[in-house]
Protein backbone atom coordinates (compact mmCIF):
# COMPACT_ATOMS: atom_id res chain seq x y z
CA UNK A 1 0.00 0.00 0.00
CA UNK A 2 1.05 3.53 -0.61
CA UNK A 3 2.57 5.24 2.11
CA UNK A 4 0.68 8.51 3.25
CA UNK A 5 2.72 12.26 3.38
CA UNK A 6 2.77 13.19 7.09
CA UNK A 7 1.13 16.22 6.34
CA UNK A 8 0.71 18.83 3.57
CA UNK A 9 3.66 20.77 2.12
CA UNK A 10 4.12 24.22 1.89
CA UNK A 11 6.31 26.36 -0.72
CA UNK A 12 9.70 26.91 1.53
CA UNK A 13 9.64 23.66 3.17
CA UNK A 14 13.40 22.47 2.98
CA UNK A 15 14.45 18.82 1.64
CA UNK A 16 12.17 15.54 1.14
CA UNK A 17 8.89 14.94 2.03
CA UNK A 18 8.68 12.31 5.23
CA UNK A 19 6.77 9.12 4.03
CA UNK A 20 7.22 9.71 0.52
CA UNK A 21 7.04 6.47 -0.86
CA UNK A 22 9.86 4.73 -2.82
CA UNK A 23 8.22 3.95 -5.76
CA UNK A 24 5.58 5.35 -7.60
CA UNK A 25 3.54 5.40 -10.34
CA UNK A 26 2.24 8.86 -12.03
CA UNK A 27 2.84 12.27 -10.85
CA UNK A 28 0.10 14.72 -10.58
CA UNK A 29 -0.14 18.35 -10.96
CA UNK A 30 -2.78 21.14 -11.17
CA UNK A 31 -0.83 24.50 -12.11
CA UNK A 32 -2.56 27.65 -11.74
CA UNK A 33 -1.52 31.42 -11.83
CA UNK A 34 -0.61 31.36 -8.52
CA UNK A 35 -0.23 27.78 -7.16
CA UNK A 36 1.31 24.96 -8.39
CA UNK A 37 0.19 21.68 -6.30
CA UNK A 38 1.27 18.00 -6.77
CA UNK A 39 1.17 14.70 -5.70
CA UNK A 40 2.03 11.39 -6.25
CA UNK A 41 0.18 7.87 -6.67
CA UNK A 42 1.27 4.67 -5.81
CA UNK A 43 -0.66 1.42 -5.92
CA UNK A 44 -4.11 3.59 -6.74
CA UNK A 45 -3.35 6.23 -3.73
CA UNK A 46 -2.86 9.15 -3.94
CA UNK A 47 -0.51 11.20 -1.79
CA UNK A 48 -1.56 14.37 0.01
CA UNK A 49 -0.56 17.52 -1.76
CA UNK A 50 2.01 19.89 -1.95
CA UNK A 51 1.87 23.18 -2.79
CA UNK A 52 4.16 25.47 -4.39
CA UNK A 53 4.59 29.13 -5.83
CA UNK A 54 4.55 30.01 -9.01
CA UNK A 55 6.04 33.11 -8.69
CA UNK A 56 9.25 31.26 -7.10
CA UNK A 57 9.91 29.01 -10.24
CA UNK A 58 10.43 29.72 -13.53
CA UNK A 59 8.40 26.98 -15.88
CA UNK A 60 6.51 24.47 -15.06
CA UNK A 61 9.68 22.16 -15.52
CA UNK A 62 11.14 23.49 -12.46
CA UNK A 63 8.47 23.30 -10.17
CA UNK A 64 8.20 19.80 -11.13
CA UNK A 65 11.77 19.24 -10.35
CA UNK A 66 11.20 20.89 -6.82
CA UNK A 67 8.47 18.65 -6.52
CA UNK A 68 9.76 15.39 -7.05
CA UNK A 69 12.88 16.57 -5.25
CA UNK A 70 10.68 17.67 -2.14
CA UNK A 71 8.30 14.27 -2.66
CA UNK A 72 12.10 12.32 -1.89
CA UNK A 73 11.03 10.37 -4.99
CA UNK A 74 14.54 8.77 -6.21
CA UNK A 75 13.27 8.92 -9.86
CA UNK A 76 10.75 10.17 -11.68
CA UNK A 77 7.24 7.62 -12.22
CA UNK A 78 6.64 6.55 -15.64
CA UNK A 79 3.19 8.78 -15.78
CA UNK A 80 2.47 12.53 -15.67
CA UNK A 81 -0.46 14.18 -15.75
CA UNK A 82 -0.71 17.58 -15.74
CA UNK A 83 -3.84 20.10 -15.76
CA UNK A 84 -3.00 23.84 -16.64
CA UNK A 85 -5.54 26.94 -16.48
CA UNK A 86 -5.46 27.72 -19.82
CA UNK A 87 -5.51 26.48 -23.54
CA UNK A 88 -4.26 22.80 -23.70
CA UNK A 89 -3.77 20.41 -26.69
CA UNK A 90 -2.55 17.10 -26.65
CA UNK A 91 1.18 18.40 -26.90
CA UNK A 92 1.30 21.89 -25.78
CA UNK A 93 0.14 23.76 -22.87
CA UNK A 94 0.19 27.40 -22.17
CA UNK A 95 0.17 29.40 -19.70
CA UNK A 96 -1.30 33.50 -20.30
CA UNK A 97 -0.74 34.59 -16.84
CA UNK A 98 2.52 33.11 -16.14
CA UNK A 99 3.64 33.07 -20.06
CA UNK A 100 4.72 29.18 -18.75
CA UNK A 101 4.85 27.04 -22.41
CA UNK A 102 5.45 22.96 -21.39
CA UNK A 103 5.79 20.77 -24.02
CA UNK A 104 5.21 16.77 -23.92
CA UNK A 105 8.32 16.41 -25.60
CA UNK A 106 10.53 18.13 -23.34
CA UNK A 107 8.15 16.98 -20.32
CA UNK A 108 9.66 12.99 -21.55
CA UNK A 109 13.34 14.35 -22.79
CA UNK A 110 14.01 16.21 -19.32
CA UNK A 111 12.11 13.77 -16.81
CA UNK A 112 12.03 9.84 -18.52
CA UNK A 113 8.00 10.00 -18.80
CA UNK A 114 6.79 7.31 -20.30
CA UNK A 115 3.24 8.44 -20.84
CA UNK A 116 2.44 12.59 -20.65
CA UNK A 117 -0.64 13.53 -20.70
CA UNK A 118 -1.49 17.72 -20.58
CA UNK A 119 -4.59 19.12 -19.23
CA UNK A 120 -6.85 21.58 -18.82
CA UNK A 121 -7.43 22.36 -14.85
CA UNK A 122 -10.91 22.59 -15.73
CA UNK A 123 -11.39 19.08 -17.53
CA UNK A 124 -9.67 17.36 -15.16
CA UNK A 125 -12.05 18.75 -12.42
CA UNK A 126 -14.83 17.12 -14.51
CA UNK A 127 -13.42 13.71 -14.95
CA UNK A 128 -13.52 13.54 -11.22
CA UNK A 129 -16.81 14.42 -10.27
CA UNK A 130 -18.23 10.68 -10.46
CA UNK A 131 -16.11 10.02 -7.14
CA UNK A 132 -17.32 12.79 -5.05
CA UNK A 133 -19.41 12.00 -2.06
CA UNK A 134 -21.55 14.16 -0.04
CA UNK A 135 -18.70 14.71 1.94
CA UNK A 136 -16.95 16.71 -0.96
CA UNK A 137 -20.43 18.89 -1.56
CA UNK A 138 -22.42 21.18 -0.33
CA UNK A 139 -26.17 20.95 -1.07
CA UNK A 140 -27.36 24.42 -3.00
CA UNK A 141 -31.35 24.61 -3.58
CA UNK A 142 -33.75 21.49 -3.25
CA UNK A 143 -31.86 17.66 -3.44
CA UNK A 144 -33.26 15.36 -6.29
CA UNK A 145 -32.37 12.03 -5.20
CA UNK A 146 -32.46 10.22 -8.51
CA UNK A 147 -30.97 12.68 -10.90
CA UNK A 148 -28.50 11.08 -13.56
CA UNK A 149 -26.63 11.41 -16.76
CA UNK A 150 -24.62 14.46 -17.49
CA UNK A 151 -22.74 16.48 -15.03
CA UNK A 152 -21.35 19.92 -15.27
CA UNK A 153 -19.06 22.03 -13.21
CA UNK A 154 -18.67 25.54 -13.25
CA UNK A 155 -15.98 27.48 -11.35
CA UNK A 156 -15.50 31.78 -10.71
CA UNK A 157 -12.00 32.20 -9.52
CA UNK A 158 -9.12 34.23 -11.28
CA UNK A 159 -11.28 33.66 -14.40
CA UNK A 160 -14.49 31.51 -15.45
CA UNK A 161 -13.78 27.55 -15.62
CA UNK A 162 -16.33 25.73 -17.30
CA UNK A 163 -16.71 22.06 -18.36
CA UNK A 164 -18.59 18.75 -18.10
CA UNK A 165 -18.64 15.19 -17.92
CA UNK A 166 -20.43 12.97 -19.58
CA UNK A 167 -20.88 9.37 -17.71
CA UNK A 168 -20.25 6.40 -20.03
CA UNK A 169 -19.77 2.37 -18.71
CA UNK A 170 -16.18 2.69 -20.32
CA UNK A 171 -14.56 5.71 -19.72
CA UNK A 172 -16.07 9.06 -18.54
CA UNK A 173 -15.92 11.62 -21.42
CA UNK A 174 -14.69 15.50 -19.74
CA UNK A 175 -15.68 18.06 -22.35
CA UNK A 176 -13.93 22.02 -21.97
CA UNK A 177 -14.49 24.97 -23.86
CA UNK A 178 -14.56 28.54 -23.50
CA UNK A 179 -17.97 28.70 -21.97
CA UNK A 180 -16.25 31.48 -19.59
CA UNK A 181 -16.40 34.27 -22.71
CA UNK A 182 -19.90 33.64 -23.85
CA UNK A 183 -21.34 36.91 -23.76
CA UNK A 184 -23.72 37.41 -20.10
CA UNK A 185 -27.16 37.91 -20.77
CA UNK A 186 -29.36 40.55 -18.34
CA UNK A 187 -32.34 38.89 -16.46
CA UNK A 188 -33.79 42.76 -15.52
CA UNK A 189 -33.81 45.77 -16.28
CA UNK A 190 -30.52 46.58 -13.55
CA UNK A 191 -28.34 44.24 -14.98
CA UNK A 192 -29.23 45.44 -18.29
CA UNK A 193 -28.07 48.95 -17.74
CA UNK A 194 -24.81 47.60 -15.29
CA UNK A 195 -24.43 45.84 -18.25
CA UNK A 196 -24.62 48.82 -20.76
CA UNK A 197 -21.66 50.45 -18.46
CA UNK A 198 -19.35 47.64 -18.60
CA UNK A 199 -19.71 47.52 -21.97
CA UNK A 200 -18.94 50.99 -22.57
CA UNK A 201 -15.32 50.10 -21.06
CA UNK A 202 -15.25 46.53 -22.29
CA UNK A 203 -16.52 46.30 -25.39
CA UNK A 204 -17.39 42.97 -25.66
CA UNK A 205 -18.97 41.77 -21.60
CA UNK A 206 -18.40 38.11 -21.27
CA UNK A 207 -19.80 36.21 -18.23
CA UNK A 208 -16.46 35.84 -17.35
CA UNK A 209 -16.35 39.97 -17.07
CA UNK A 210 -18.70 39.22 -13.83
CA UNK A 211 -18.33 35.96 -12.69
CA UNK A 212 -14.68 36.21 -11.43
CA UNK A 213 -12.64 37.59 -8.75
CA UNK A 214 -12.20 40.76 -11.32
CA UNK A 215 -15.43 40.34 -12.26
CA UNK A 216 -17.37 41.50 -8.99
CA UNK A 217 -15.04 44.47 -8.71
CA UNK A 218 -16.82 45.22 -12.04
CA UNK A 219 -20.04 44.71 -10.73
CA UNK A 220 -18.99 46.96 -8.15
CA UNK A 221 -17.99 49.34 -9.66
CA UNK A 222 -20.85 49.47 -12.31
CA UNK A 223 -23.02 49.85 -9.37
CA UNK A 224 -21.26 52.67 -8.02
CA UNK A 225 -21.27 54.45 -11.29
CA UNK A 226 -25.27 53.88 -11.23
CA UNK A 227 -25.60 55.28 -8.15
CA UNK A 228 -24.07 58.62 -8.94
CA UNK A 229 -20.98 57.08 -6.37
CA UNK A 230 -17.81 57.24 -6.09
CA UNK A 231 -16.22 53.26 -6.14
CA UNK A 232 -13.15 52.67 -3.61
CA UNK A 233 -10.46 50.89 -4.84
CA UNK A 234 -11.19 47.39 -3.20
CA UNK A 235 -9.49 43.81 -4.13
CA UNK A 236 -12.37 41.49 -5.09
CA UNK A 237 -11.50 40.25 -1.08
CA UNK A 238 -12.72 43.28 0.70
CA UNK A 239 -15.68 43.47 -1.97
CA UNK A 240 -16.48 39.85 -0.47
CA UNK A 241 -15.49 40.75 3.34
CA UNK A 242 -17.32 43.63 3.48
CA UNK A 243 -20.59 42.33 1.15
CA UNK A 244 -20.56 39.39 4.10
CA UNK A 245 -20.48 41.97 7.21
CA UNK A 246 -22.42 44.34 5.60
CA UNK A 247 -20.93 47.16 6.10
CA UNK A 248 -20.61 48.48 3.05
CA UNK A 249 -24.27 48.42 1.25
CA UNK A 250 -22.84 48.96 -2.36
CA UNK A 251 -20.37 45.71 -1.25
CA UNK A 252 -23.48 43.74 -0.65
CA UNK A 253 -25.12 44.58 -3.35
CA UNK A 254 -22.50 43.64 -5.95
CA UNK A 255 -22.00 39.86 -3.96
CA UNK A 256 -26.34 39.65 -4.12
CA UNK A 257 -25.73 40.84 -8.38
CA UNK A 258 -22.85 38.30 -8.54
CA UNK A 259 -24.94 35.25 -7.40
CA UNK A 260 -28.07 36.21 -9.47
CA UNK A 261 -25.54 36.12 -12.30
CA UNK A 262 -24.68 33.42 -11.44
CA UNK A 263 -27.36 31.25 -11.17
CA UNK A 264 -28.64 32.69 -14.22
CA UNK A 265 -25.41 31.61 -16.05
CA UNK A 266 -25.54 27.94 -14.54
CA UNK A 267 -28.58 27.45 -15.82
CA UNK A 268 -27.42 28.26 -19.02
CA UNK A 269 -24.62 25.52 -18.52
CA UNK A 270 -26.94 23.12 -17.79
CA UNK A 271 -29.27 23.25 -20.36
CA UNK A 272 -26.36 23.73 -22.89
CA UNK A 273 -24.78 20.67 -21.58
CA UNK A 274 -27.87 18.84 -20.98
CA UNK A 275 -26.63 18.13 -17.41
CA UNK A 276 -29.43 16.54 -15.24
CA UNK A 277 -27.20 14.02 -13.38
CA UNK A 278 -26.12 17.89 -11.69
CA UNK A 279 -23.97 21.06 -11.95
CA UNK A 280 -21.23 21.58 -9.47
CA UNK A 281 -19.92 24.90 -8.44
CA UNK A 282 -15.92 25.18 -8.05
CA UNK A 283 -13.18 27.77 -8.08
CA UNK A 284 -11.82 30.16 -5.42
CA UNK A 285 -14.37 32.75 -4.47
CA UNK A 286 -17.78 30.59 -3.65
CA UNK A 287 -16.58 28.68 -0.78
CA UNK A 288 -16.03 31.83 1.35
CA UNK A 289 -19.96 32.16 1.58
CA UNK A 290 -22.03 29.20 1.52
CA UNK A 291 -24.71 30.36 3.21
CA UNK A 292 -24.39 33.97 1.46
CA UNK A 293 -24.68 31.54 -1.72
CA UNK A 294 -27.39 29.42 -0.37
CA UNK A 295 -30.04 32.37 0.30
CA UNK A 296 -29.46 34.32 -2.58
CA UNK A 297 -31.21 34.64 -5.61
CA UNK A 298 -28.75 31.83 -7.43
CA UNK A 299 -31.30 28.84 -6.88
CA UNK A 300 -34.50 31.09 -8.23
CA UNK A 301 -32.42 32.42 -11.29
CA UNK A 302 -31.05 28.76 -12.21
CA UNK A 303 -34.25 28.01 -12.14
CA UNK A 304 -35.81 30.66 -14.20
CA UNK A 305 -35.92 29.30 -17.96
CA UNK A 306 -39.36 30.29 -18.86
CA UNK A 307 -40.94 26.67 -20.42
CA UNK A 308 -37.89 24.66 -19.31
CA UNK A 309 -38.16 25.78 -15.39
CA UNK A 310 -39.37 22.10 -14.60
CA UNK A 311 -36.26 20.83 -16.57
CA UNK A 312 -34.18 22.72 -14.42
CA UNK A 313 -35.78 22.43 -11.19
CA UNK A 314 -35.30 18.22 -11.24
CA UNK A 315 -31.12 19.44 -11.45
CA UNK A 316 -29.15 19.16 -8.31
CA UNK A 317 -26.61 21.73 -7.83
CA UNK A 318 -23.56 21.38 -5.56
CA UNK A 319 -20.83 23.76 -4.08
CA UNK A 320 -17.32 21.62 -4.22
CA UNK A 321 -16.09 21.44 -0.68
CA UNK A 322 -13.18 18.96 -1.30
CA UNK A 323 -9.30 20.32 -0.29
CA UNK A 324 -7.69 19.91 -4.34
CA UNK A 325 -10.53 18.64 -6.12
CA UNK A 326 -8.94 18.51 -9.51
CA UNK A 327 -6.43 15.85 -8.06
CA UNK A 328 -9.75 13.41 -7.79
CA UNK A 329 -9.80 14.17 -11.92
CA UNK A 330 -6.42 13.69 -12.26
CA UNK A 331 -5.99 9.87 -10.70
CA UNK A 332 -8.81 9.01 -12.87
CA UNK A 333 -6.45 10.01 -15.80
CA UNK A 334 -3.53 8.45 -14.21
CA UNK A 335 -5.26 5.11 -13.86
CA UNK A 336 -5.92 4.62 -17.72
CA UNK A 337 -1.95 4.49 -18.30
CA UNK A 338 -2.41 1.46 -15.66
Amino acid sequence: MARRLSGTAQSGDTGSLSGAPEQVTAVLADIGGTNARFALVEEGNTSEVLHLNVADHESAYDALNTALDQFGAPQPPPTAVLAFAGPVDASHAFMTNTGWETRTDELRQRFGFSHVELMNDYAALALGLSQFTDDDRHQIGPKSENATGNLAVIGPGSGLGVAALLPNVTNHLALVGEGGHTTVPAASDLEAALIAVLRKRLGHVSAERLLSGPGLVNIYQALAQLDGTAAEAYRPAEVTRRGLEGSDDLCRRALERFCAFLGSFSGNMALCYGARGGVYLGGGILPRFPEFLAASEFRERFEAKGRLRSYLSGIPTWLITRPDATFAGLAVAARRFG
